[in-house]
């Protein structure tokens, strides 16, 4: 019902306005305890420079490639020919089998770009929901398409907090991307590195839908442990002998714990791997 409901709302938001523009971008996320909305109808998107502006040009590049998706640990539900404005669009239920990931729900046009997209977490909560459309050609993303390689997914507002999730900035010093790297954990590849100095990195996880950051620094004093929702997507951060670990994205609470015990017992050979541009895989914890 949420997600009926959500969906009439996006669709008399943007088409309340068409004839005041073409071109609609309508988000909605869920950020500390409220939801928050953005809705732009320029015909340039490029004019708004705000943050949440930024966000809305990322989200627009994103197309997907189903193929992706590990059914290893996903169930998938397909649905054909949904007429919307007069284009076709398939649309894509993503669960995961177990309740260590998020559920998306994605429309996709005929070349695989993200017309919709819905995110919920494990207890059916809606994180995060976005549409971006061209009413007269049909999705906005072709001429905002900023060179992804095929394949690569997009969903909720990974990759906005790389860096900082919880308030650090600094130069960065090294960023390493890779492609179809092997397996690092449940599902989970390496796909991203930023290293700050000697002491400061981010590392970046996806599984073909869902995604999340590890971000490592030494901690400054004692600080409890923090859980809570940060522009639709889950952040926990905790510190362990000093060093001042948080994790954002779009994962439980019980898998971010699991991926910083595996990465704080694991520390030293994951950090000489960042820091050499190297590709983190499940052969750092699986030691014969």
């Amino acid at each position: 019902m949420i997600r009926i409901i959500l969906s009439i709302i996006l669709l008399f938001s943007a088409a309340g306005s068409v004839s005041a523009a073409e071109k609609a971008v309508v988000f909605k996320f869920l950020h500390k305890d409220k939801y928050e909305v953005y809705v732009n109808m320029q015909d340039d998107f490029s004019a708004d420079t705000s943050l949440l502006g930024s966000i809305s040009r990322q989200l627009l590049r994103g197309f997907f490639s189903i193929d992706r998706i590990p059914v290893k640990y996903y169930n998938i539900e397909k649905m054909d020919n949904i007429s919307f404005f007069g284009f076709n669009i398939t649309q894509y239920t993503v669960t995961p089998k177990d309740n260590d990931r998020f559920k998306q729900i994605l429309w996709l046009d005929d070349s695989e770009h993200i017309v919709k997209l819905e995110i919920y977490d494990k207890v059916n909560t809606l994180m995060f929901a976005f549409s971006g459309f061209d009413f007269m050609t049909g999705a906005l993303h072709g001429r905002h398409h900023g060179g992804m390689g095929k394949g690569r997914g997009m969903g909720g507002m990974r990759g906005q907090m790389r860096g900082g999730p919880n308030g650090f900035r600094g130069d960065v010093v090294g960023k390493y991307k890779f492609w179809d790297t092997p397996e690092f954990y449940n599902g989970f590849r390496h796909f991203h590195t930023t290293i700050f100095n000697k002491q400061v990195f981010d590392l970046s996880f996806e599984d073909g839908i869902n995604r999340f950051s590890v971000f490592v620094k030494p901690a400054r004093g004692p600080v409890e442990p923090v859980s809570t929702i940060v522009y639709g997507n889950y952040l926990f951060s905790r510190i362990i002998d000093d060093v001042e670990y948080t994790v954002y994205g779009t994962v439980s609470f019980g898998f971010m714990e699991d991926i910083i015990n595996i990465i704080h017992t694991n520390i030293n050979q994951i950090m000489d791997t960042a820091f050499q541009g190297g590709i983190l895989t499940s052969e750092i914890y699986n030691k014969k």
